[in-house]
């Protein structure tokens, strides 16, 4: 029973997600078919792609909170400079390019304000929404060509099996491989954990940030091509409010506000739990808003958890600190 408890303990995410699947194949006949879930996975494709960045960031320690605004700006510009004739491969490669200065920019910006990462990344995505708004002025840009659109939307072998959830498989495949076998896997752990010890055990520190940094913003370049593509269209808030999401997504998946622990695919599972939610909700016929409120708890709760966790590994250290010195005096 404690072995079972443990692995569900360690597995929480994928638990959840399991019964909520069962839950909601009660509550509609069109909830549990391979169709639906396809188009779940389509769907959250873009935001799962995001996903990889963040949680990087969060392992490590960090926190980003700009990624959603991040997105719009790099999908408003890749709209733009396609109408304007740029060919689309140029125009793909120029916006991860930006994506992954923009993931350099927040690192830099943390390293020479000595600020926490969550404090710059508020500040970049008002800076974001307000550059993307200008450059916008505040239209959606529409009309792109079929062969752009074939990024999100193209399909293969199955017609609700697109490209954009074979690379977002295909990454997360990567990444957790990268994570669990790898020493870049065991340095992110190692600055999450404690970032003076990781240096003090010769860990390139700044070198490591401006990677996880740059990593993060290729993630988000590629979940911005997706997405634009997807919708056939950009605009300054298309992306916008993606970051809770994920944020809510990474925690669900047990990756620690603290950092130093975490596995890829929980942090997959925690974002497949929130579009569940919205799927399961919408085919039960609740609208939008009960998706917010259900988000919103949900947040709460894991937030919750995690400072019940950080709480309770606290007391078991200084209680194992106090019997070692009480056996040191009795020696």
């Amino acid at each position: 029973m404690a072995k079972v408890i443990d692995f569900c303990r360690r597995n929480l995410a994928w638990v959840l997600l399991i019964l909520i699947c069962i839950v909601f194949s009660f509550t509609s006949n069109n909830f549990f078919t391979v169709t639906n879930i396809l188009n779940i996975l389509n769907q959250n494709a873009y935001i799962i792609i995001c996903t990889y960045g963040i949680a990087l960031i969060m392992m490590s320690g960090g926190l980003d909170m700009a990624v959603g605004y991040q997105m719009s700006i790099c999908g408003v510009v890749c709209a733009m400079m396609i109408i304007n004739g740029v060919p689309i491969v140029i125009a793909g490669i120029f916006t991860i390019v930006m994506s992954v200065a923009f993931g350099a920019l927040g690192t830099l910006l943390e390293q020479l304000l000595s600020l926490p990462r969550i404090f710059v990344s508020i500040g970049l995505s008002t800076v974001y929404q307000g550059v993307a708004y200008v450059i916008t002025n505040s239209k959606t840009i529409s009309g792109l060509p079929d062969s752009f659109k074939i990024i999100g939307q193209g399909t293969f072998l199955h017609p609700s099996l697109t490209w954009a959830t074979i690379v977002m498989v295909i990454c997360g495949l990567l990444m957790s491989f990268v994570m669990d076998r790898t020493y870049f896997g065991r340095y992110v752990f190692a600055l999450g954990g404690n970032e003076s010890a990781a240096r003090l055990a010769g860990i390139n520190v700044r070198r490591m940030k401006y990677a996880i940094g740059c990593i993060a913003g290729l993630f988000c370049g590629a979940g911005a091509l997706i997405l634009t593509s997807r919708v056939g269209a950009a605009a300054a808030s298309t992306a916008a409010g993606t970051e809770i999401t994920i944020l809510t997504g990474v925690l669900v998946g047990g990756v620690s506000v603290r950092g130093g622990d975490g596995k890829i695919a929980n942090c997959i599972a925690g974002v497949l739990i929130m579009g569940l939610l919205a799927n399961g909700m919408q085919l039960a016929g609740l609208n939008t808003y009960y998706q917010y409120i259900a988000k919103g708890a949900i947040m709460l709760l894991v937030m919750w958890f995690d400072a019940f966790q950080i709480k309770r590994r606290a007391l078991a250290a200084n209680k194992r600190k106090e019997e070692n010195v009480g056996g040191g005096m009795r020696g």
